[in-house]
């Protein structure tokens, strides 16, 4: 019988991450499911406060055991630092292979397929054609991860939605929602709806690869129009910046676009950004001389 645990945070990403300290797992150990939303009952999207379930994907799962786990881990963790302080090199990678072997937790079925795979591919290195690539694990599900988007999209209220999957190269995907109907409700407020869409997405697609990927959700070209708005908004504030002769600050952000402003400004002479606050609502300062 599935164990369930259910969290409550101001959003999606701060109710999983109590929910995963709490339970000592790792988001690739449970299965996700937000249960609770706004005044809209849209899977948590339009609300402060954010509820979900977790589900342990073993199901032998025992929370007092699996805590004591990691704190024990942690201990050994400690004690290993206190040993490469007074050993030779040699004693300290022993020392961290054991702690290792003691906090290696029980792969999945497709990790233990990739890893076979991979080490079918070290031992035929000279006959490079018949390698198996990486992306095959995300590319061979794509159907599976494009129904689970497009069902989310039609619970929202889009029938007619329709969902595109691309590879981008370098373990990066795009999934392109598609639909005749206004589109606000899909994107939401400076794309919030959209990146919480992202995230899910990403969450569901762990299950198929334990390697680094990155699926990106996009409706409208919403993605790239918002990107030439930041990097106009960078450009006008560091003049504004400099104006005033005072900081700029700007609202919170994703880390992904306060990254796309900082590089718009990069290379520009005297103008300065810098991070503040905490996530979810860490913002940028502009500073232009």
């Amino acid at each position: 019988m599935e164990k369930e645990y259910y969290y409550i945070g101001a959003t999606v990403d701060e109710a999983i991450k109590k929910g995963l300290k709490d339970l000592a797992l790792s988001e690739d150990a449970v299965k996700i499911e937000v249960i609770e939303g706004g005044s809209t009952g849209i899977f948590g999207l339009f609300k402060k406060e954010a509820k979900v379930k977790l589900i342990p994907l073993d199901e032998e799962y025992n929370k007092d055991e699996a805590v004591a786990k990691v704190i024990e881990v942690e201990k050994k963790e400690e004690k290993v630092v206190e040993v490469e302080e007074t050993t030779e090199k040699t004693e300290e990678v022993s020392v961290e292979k054991v702690v290792e072997q003691e906090a290696r937790v029980e792969k999945t079925e497709i990790v233990e397929e990739e890893t076979v795979v991979e080490i079918e591919e070290a031992e035929t290195a000279e006959e490079p054609v018949k390698k198996a690539k990486r992306e095959d694990y995300i590319v061979k599900n794509q159907d599976r991860i494009v129904s689970y988007l497009q069902n989310i999209v039609i619970a929202m209220g889009y029938p007619d939605v329709t969902v595109d999957f691309r590879e981008d190269g370098n373990r990066h995907f795009t999934l392109n929602i598609k639909t005749e109907e206004n589109t606000s409700l899909i994107i939401g407020k400076r794309g919030i709806t959209l990146n919480s869409l992202q995230f899910l997405v990403n969450n569901f697609a762990k299950k198929f690869s334990s390697h680094y990927f990155r699926i990106e959700v996009d409706c409208d070209d919403y993605r790239e129009n918002r990107k030439k708005t930041l990097e106009d908004l960078a450009l006008n504030l560091a003049k504004k910046s400099k104006k005033i002769g005072k900081p700029v600050e700007l609202e919170p952000m994703t880390s992904i676009e306060r990254k796309i402003i900082h590089n718009a400004l990069t290379g520009i002479k005297n103008v300065e950004t810098e991070s503040r606050g905490e996530e979810p609502h860490r913002y940028l300062v502009i500073t232009a001389k």
